[in-house]
């Protein structure tokens, strides 16, 4: 009689857990639970908002890929992790074990608790949300006036959606725009260099930006500002504020303090030895921005440490390589940024696509 397989649960479907899953042996019992049926790549669904992109570039099926690699995915939502008995709880009732376990569950958009922002303002963060908000541009640009889109967040999401909204003026349509940004600078965990650059490009539009700014109420037309000022807002973009997903808040994997998960330098949860961290969720010992690279760079070293622990070997040390990376502003340009050097021209948009279409075929058939 065979021995029984070693129990590995992944919790999270996206970047880290799909790249895990594609290195984690079929000599293991492995399941990826995911609340959601498809994969996005959601560093480009920006594109969905001018029309460049539509929903199916840019997903692929997490069944069909989980099966691909040998593997079961269920798609449910993942509601409590038990780190004692070693359970994973589910919305629809099913109680999974693991011997092993890879949370890799992403981050959640926050609203932060601004008065009416959960009610009129439009979040972007899923596939579903970008077209979405293209539908609404759509509506706002057929009429008569010139409509206002408040955009709030002005990091590299909020940025690539404005930019995308600036393309669609090749269509005839025209936004009065407004970019609000908690920080003093827009793009502000990105060089100076580069944000000098974007603002004088984005100096002939009519576009109005408000950094060093909070906002403190969504209304169904209007943002109103900490300091008073209250925008016209015929749609509100919601492009700021991430945190863990609830279900992570009492897993006992974290102190009050920490705002995310800490592993130490393998990955390997600080609070159980059998659960590994990776993604946006991984609070690492030295940073690394939550970015698809470096979230897929996790999941392959997630992956192996599954395989390491479930073989009683020694486990791999995450060592991130700087990478260079690509923020567009829709079809101005697109700006490389490597360490504190930047360049700009709208070529390396191609070099974006590039790099699109190839993590979607490694995702799709990781073995090809």
């Amino acid at each position: 009689m065979s021995p029984a397989k070693s129990r590995v649960v992944i919790i999270g479907g996206s970047f880290a857990g799909l790249v895990a899953a594609s290195r984690l042996s079929c000599d293991h019992d492995v399941t990826v639970v995911d609340g959601r049926a498809d994969f996005e790549w959601t560093p480009n669904i920006h594109e969905v908002l001018s029309g460049v992109k539509n929903r199916d570039g840019v997903v692929l099926s997490r069944d069909e890929c989980v099966s691909r690699y040998g593997h079961s995915f269920v798609n449910d939502v993942v509601t409590h992790i038990d780190r004692d008995s070693n359970t994973v709880s589910t919305e629809g009732g099913l109680e999974l074990a693991y011997d092993a376990c890879l949370i890799a569950a992403g981050s959640r958009r926050t609203m932060c608790g601004v008065e009416g922002a959960d009610k009129h303002a439009v979040g972007f963060r899923f596939v579903d949300d970008a077209i979405d908000i293209k539908s609404r541009l759509d509506r706002l640009a057929a009429r008569q006036r010139r409509a206002s889109v408040v955009i709030v967040g002005g990091g590299v999401s909020g940025i690539e959606v404005l930019g995308e909204i600036l393309r669609r003026r090749a269509q005839g349509d025209a936004f009065n725009i407004h970019v609000v940004e908690l920080e003093e600078r827009i793009l502000s965990q990105q060089p100076q260099g580069l944000v000098d650059d974007a603002e004088q490009r984005l100096a002939p539009h009519s576009i109005k930006l408000h950094t060093d700014a909070a906002v403190k109420q969504v209304s169904a037309r209007s943002v109103t500002l900490e300091s008073g000022e209250k925008l016209t807002a015929d749609l509100c973009i919601w492009s700021a504020g991430m945190n863990l997903p609830d279900f992570l808040r009492d897993a006992g994997l974290n102190a009050d303090d920490d705002e995310w998960l800490p592993v130490d330098d393998t990955l390997r949860s600080l609070y159980a030895d059998n659960i590994f961290v990776a993604g946006d969720c991984a609070s690492l010992p030295v940073p690394v921005r939550k970015q698809a690279y470096y979230a897929m760079d996790m999941g392959e070293v997630a992956g192996d440490n599954i395989n390491r622990l479930l073989g009683d070997r020694r486990l791999r040390r995450f060592r991130p390589a700087p990478m260079p990376m690509l923020i567009s502003l829709g079809d101005i340009t697109t700006w490389l940024v490597a360490g504190e050097s930047v360049v700009a021209s709208p070529i390396l948009a191609a070099a974006k696509e590039a790099v699109y279409q190839a993590t979607m075929a490694r995702l799709e058939s990781p073995r090809e």
